[in-house]
């Protein structure tokens, strides 16, 4: 099971982030969550050498985000993911899960086949992440593995991996192959021990 990160360092002096970066990236973080910040995912591909680094992109502009996506792909040697994440579970032509289909098309046709993680467990974002996702992202509470299989075969689509978002208080309670810990103040190498996803001394 891999462990990853969500970077939630607001207020955060920049020596203290880009450290705590560095030393997430240098003890194995498998992957770095951002919310929105396609900036920020540009500055820790410079700042990182291994880790995957996935934003999870607004809708509405996507020239934008294609713009942003192609900066972090080429910075970080191709480490980057996009990250989908429907507002709600409108599936209709107008709603934000078909929205999130349009991006990915958008941003493949331009920068290939590239990873893209689907948080959500409704039936609008299961469907999306049957379609388009390598990695689905839920909560540690059992979301739609069933239904995301049966529309996995639909599409002729392998089951994406699984990851799962909690927190340092208490370990996954599901099957995934990623377990996400939030990140909201700088951390040292000794709290982090990537191999074992485990957090020393105290929950984060």
């Amino acid at each position: 099971m891999r462990t990853a990160a969500w970077l939630r360092l607001t207020g955060v002096p920049a020596d203290a982030a880009r450290k705590t970066w560095r030393e997430l990236d240098r003890h194995g973080c498998a992957t770095l969550y951002v919310d929105g910040d396609l900036s920020l995912c540009a500055a820790l591909a410079v700042e990182t050498t291994t880790a995957r680094i996935c934003c999870f992109v607004p809708l509405g502009r996507p020239e934008h985000v294609l713009a942003g996506a192609r900066t972090v792909q080429y910075l970080s040697a191709g480490r980057f993911t996009l990250g989908l994440r429907p507002a709600d579970d409108d599936d209709g032509p107008f709603g934000s899960v078909t929205g999130c289909a349009r991006l990915a098309e958008e941003v493949r046709a331009v920068l290939g086949p590239l990873p893209i993680t689907v948080a959500g467990t409704g039936r609008g974002s299961v469907r999306l992440a049957a379609e388009f996702a390598t990695c689905w992202q839920t909560t540690d509470v059992p979301g739609e593995p069933d239904a995301l299989a049966a529309h996995c075969a639909e599409f002729g689509r392998p089951v994406p991996e699984r990851s799962v978002v909690t927190t340092g208080a208490r370990r996954c309670e599901v099957a995934a192959d990623e377990v996400v810990l939030p990140v909201d103040r700088p951390l040292t190498g000794a709290e982090f021990l990537g191999t074992a996803g485990l957090v020393t001394g105290r929950n984060w």
